[in-house]
């Protein structure tokens, strides 16, 4: 996930934090294009899940998207949340 806000990132963080144990807070990658700079790198079985992991994240409505990694340089945008 990227955030267009930190207070949106912190707040996922504490959120996601809670509900996945896997989740930790990265510098948003230069792929992606993000307000804060912040993302959030978290495990998921398929895109179904991570949304549904995203969507915990309440504060970060309309600030953040989800995207999958397709390798170190590639990113996908799954949807804006």
């Amino acid at each position: 996930m990227a955030f267009e806000s930190t207070h949106a990132a912190m707040a996922s963080e504490a959120a996601l934090g809670a509900a996945h144990a896997h989740a930790a807070m990265i510098p948003t990658p230069r792929a992606i294009s993000a307000g804060c700079g912040m993302s959030m790198r978290f495990d998921a079985e398929d895109d179904a899940a991570a949304g549904m992991l995203a969507r915990v994240c309440v504060d970060a409505r309309g600030l953040s998207a989800l995207y999958r990694e397709m390798s170190k340089t590639e990113f996908e945008l799954l949807e804006k949340l």
